[in-house]
C-alpha cells in the first residue's frame, strides 16, 4: 500500500504550524519537515485581518514544503478557540424495515437525525461523539447492528463552532493558495499523538491547553466519551504578565517558561529580573512576577477541576490525567493540577511519529502532527461515510446545503 502525504496546520493566535507527514494507519506516521510563522491577523482566537492570515498560512507551508522536500496541495486544520461549544443531543428514528432489523443504514440514519435538531442557526458541527443507542426504552447499547427492535435512539455530543469563524478560516486558508480536507478540534487531534492505546482503553482525561482556549477529552473503552471547551487559554495568563510589566506578549511568554516556578518564586536565585527590550534594560523583582502569575494558574486550574466534576465517564479515568499546550511547561504548574486533581497528572509527550526534527512538547508542533495522525486513522473512514450519502436523497439535500452556503459565505 503506498503512503500517503498528510499535512497538519495549527492555526493560534501566536504561531502559526505547519507539519508535512507521510503514512497510514497500519504502518505508522513519519515526519518529513515542519515550518512555523509568526501568526498575525488574529486576535483572542478570532481571525480578524483574512489576508494577514493568509500570509501567515503560506509561509508556514512554504517553510515545510522546503523542510519536507514536497510540495502540497491540502491540509488537515485545527479547531479552536473561545467560542466553541458542545451541546448533548439524542436523535431517534421508526425501523420500517422487514423483520425490524437494526443495519449499517438504520445507524446511519439515526445519527443524522440527531444531527438536524435545531442547534442554534449560528453554528456548525465540528466534532461528534456517539455515547450509545437506546433500543425500544433498554439503554446501554454499544453497537446495535444485526439487532431487532422498532424504535432506536441515539446519545450524542456534538461540539460546534460559530459558523462565521469557521467561513474565515476556510477563506483564509483557501486565499493562501490550499484546499482544507478537514478541521479537526485541536483538543482531539492532540490525543492522536499524546495518548497510548492503553490509556484510552483505561481511561484518561486529556487537558490541551492552548492560546485561546482549554480543550478537556474524556476518554474510555479506546473511545472519547466526553468533551468539553473552556473559553479561557495560556494566552489570559500571558497577556497579564505582559500587562502587568508593559512588555510584548511573546518576551512575557519567553520570561515565563525561563524564571518561573509557582511553588517557589526564589528559586531562580536572586530576586531580580533582568529584562533587556529594545536595547534597553530594566528589573523586576521575582516576588511581583509570582503575585501576577499564581493567582492566574490558581483560577485556571479550579476552573477546569469544577468542570471536571460536572463532565460524564471523568470519575472513571482510571490511568489519570495527561496536560499539555502552552505553559504546561511552567514550573510548579503539573504539581499544581495533581493537588487540585487529586490523581495523577503527567505532561503530555509526542509518540508514534517517526522522523528528524520533533519538538515532543511544544504545542504547534503537538497539533499539527496530531492532524497528520488523526486523518491516516479516520480520513479513510470519514470519505467511506461521504460515499454512503452520495445520490441519496439526504445526501442531495446536504450538497445543496453547501452549495448555498458557499455562495453567501
Amino acid at each position: 500500500m503506498k503512503k500517503k502525504t498528510i499535512a497538519g496546520l495549527d492555526i493560534s493566535e501566536d504561531l502559526i504550524t505547519c507539519s508535512i507527514c507521510v503514512g497510514d494507519e497500519k504502518e505508522g506516521v513519519s515526519l518529513l519537515g515542519s515550518g512555523v510563522s509568526r501568526s498575525r491577523g488574529i486576535d483572542n482566537g478570532v481571525i480578524t485581518d483574512l489576508s494577514e492570515v493568509a500570509l501567515s498560512v503560506a509561509e508556514a507551508v512554504e517553510k515545510a514544503e522546503a523542510s519536507a522536500k514536497t510540495k502540497i496541495i491540502s491540509l488537515i486544520t485545527s479547531c479552536d478557540g473561545a467560542s466553541l461549544r458542545s451541546y448533548e443531543i439524542k436523535g431517534s428514528i421508526t425501523v420500517a424495515e422487514k423483520e425490524n432489523e437494526i443495519g449499517r443504514r438504520e445507524i446511519e440514519r439515526v445519527t443524522e437525525s440527531a444531527k438536524t435538531i435545531v442547534l442554534p442557526f449560528d453554528r456548525e458541527i465540528v466534532h461528534s461523539i456517539t455515547r450509545g443507542f437506546i433500543l425500544d426504552g433498554q439503554n446501554g447499547i454499544k453497537d446495535p447492528a444485526g439487532m431487532f427492535g422498532t424504535r432506536l435512539e441515539v446519545d450524542m455530543e456534538f461540539v460546534t463552532a460559530l459558523i462565521t469563524n469557521l467561513h474565515n478560516l476556510r477563506r483564509a486558508i483557501n486565499t493562501a493558495g490550499f484546499e482544507i480536507q478537514d478541521i479537526v478540534l485541536s483538543g482531539v487531534a492532540s490525543g492522536s499523538v499524546l495518548l497510548e492505546d492503553i490509556d484510552k482503553d483505561l481511561g484518561v482525561i486529556l487537558i490541551y491547553i492552548s492560546y485561546s482556549a482549554v480543550h478537556i477529552v474524556v476518554y474510555g473503552g479506546g473511545e472519547i466519551r466526553s468533551i468539553e471547551i473552556m473559553p479561557f487559554g495560556g494566552g489570559d495568563i500571558i497577556r497579564s504578565v505582559a500587562d502587568a510589566f508593559n512588555i510584548p506578549n511573546d518576551y512575557a511568554q519567553q520570561l515565563i517558561r525561563r524564571e518561573v516556578n509557582l511553588d517557589d518564586p526564589f528559586s531562580g536565585g536572586n530576586d531580580e529580573i533582568t529584562l533587556r527590550i529594545g536595547g534597553t534594560s530594566r528589573a523586576i523583582s521575582r516576588k511581583s512576577l509570582h503575585e501576577v502569575l499564581r493567582p492566574k494558574a490558581e483560577e485556571l486550574i479550579n476552573n477546569i477541576s469544577g468542570m471536571l466534576k460536572k463532565m460524564r465517564h471523568s470519575k472513571e479515568a482510571a490511568t489519570g490525567c495527561v496536560i499539555a499546550g502552552v505553559l504546561s511547561d511552567m514550573g510548579g504548574f503539573l504539581e499544581m493540577f495533581e493537588l487540585s486533581l487529586s490523581m495523577p497528572v503527567k505532561m503530555g509527550l509526542v509518540k508514534g511519529i517517526a522522523g528528524e526534527g520533533l519538538n515532543m512538547a511544544e504545542p504547534g508542533q503537538i497539533i499539527s502532527l496530531g492532524l497528520a495522525k488523526y486523518w491516516a486513522k479516520e480520513g479513510t473512514k470519514k470519505k467511506a461515510r461521504k460515499k454512503f450519502f452520495a445520490n441519496t436523497p439526504l445526501g442531495n439535500v446536504i450538497d445543496r446545503v453547501q452549495e448555498i452556503f458557499s455562495e453567501y459565505f
